[in-house]
């Protein structure tokens, strides 16, 4: 199903589809819009597939595929907290396409260099590095946004969490299969994700706040955990990840309202 297209063109296609897509979500009943989400994220998917077919297999079809996936469900969800203007809605929707094309790209190079050596390896990591937290970062939001019990929240964030923090390990290096090291490394990252949660849930602070501190601290844990496997850890790079989470655990302690 290339409808004589090249991979560049179907990953415009694709993003002029999802964003058509995203902006459909206003546009159907409010009690349909879970249904319509997940349709979307299937859609998701399957357009992302698509897009990257050429040099696939299956470890890849499954792993580089969930970071589209992920980002349309975090943007279409956060979508719905948006004040109900299309003059705010139609901006965020032009930017998810355009995020989303850009994002594509850097699974392609993910795709490209498991095969062989590309110089922009380094920038695809990056890209997907900031793709994960902004991902994380909205699916969040919109889970504290809820006000679930404290156990669903640690319980919600572990799942939501897991996949994110999967596709970030294994694209290290690339591996034909998926290693018993990296689920576990996942499982435990995306454990200690769920535990903050629990205990944010107890912090009388704003959703976004708890959720801006939640993906600051899977930054902390990314970065360390990626730099120490690719051998790049040390006591600088510690510190300078420490250092910002400090700073943003002083931001939550002083926007919180701790009189109600």
């Amino acid at each position: 199903m290339n409808f004589n297209l090249n991979k560049r063109q179907k990953i415009v296609l694709s993003s002029i589809l999802l964003t058509i897509g995203l902006i459909s979500t206003q546009l159907v009943d409010f009690n349909l819009r879970f249904r319509f989400l997940t349709g979307l994220a299937v859609f998701a998917y399957a357009l992302s597939l698509w897009s990257l077919w050429d040099g696939l297999n299956i470890v890849k079809a499954l792993v580089l595929m969930i970071l589209p996936t992920f980002f349309t469900v975090a943007v279409a969800s956060f979508y719905f907290l948006l004040p109900i203007r299309w003059l705010t809605r139609l901006p965020v929707a032009f930017a998810f396409g355009l995020t989303f094309y850009l994002l594509l790209l850097a699974q392609n190079v993910f795709n490209v260099a498991s095969l062989r050596t590309i110089p922009l390896y380094r920038a695809a990591s990056t890209a997907g590095f900031l793709f994960t937290l902004l991902s994380a970062f909205f699916l969040y939001d919109v889970i504290f946004s809820f006000n679930l019990l404290f156990l669903w929240n640690g319980l919600t964030v572990l799942i939501v969490s897991f996949p994110l923090m999967l596709q970030v390990l294994w694209s290290i290096k690339m591996e034909d299969k998926i290693s018993i090291s990296v689920l576990v490394q996942s499982f435990i990252l995306s454990l200690v994700l769920g535990e903050l949660a629990l205990s944010f849930s107890f912090w009388p602070m704003h959703p976004i706040i708890r959720s801006l501190s939640l993906s600051s601290a899977m930054y902390v844990l990314l970065g360390l955990t990626t730099g120490e496997l690719r051998g790049k850890l040390n006591k600088r790079v510690v510190w300078e990840y420490l250092g910002i989470g400090i700073v943003v655990l002083l931001v939550g302690f002083v926007t919180t309202s701790w009189t109600g």
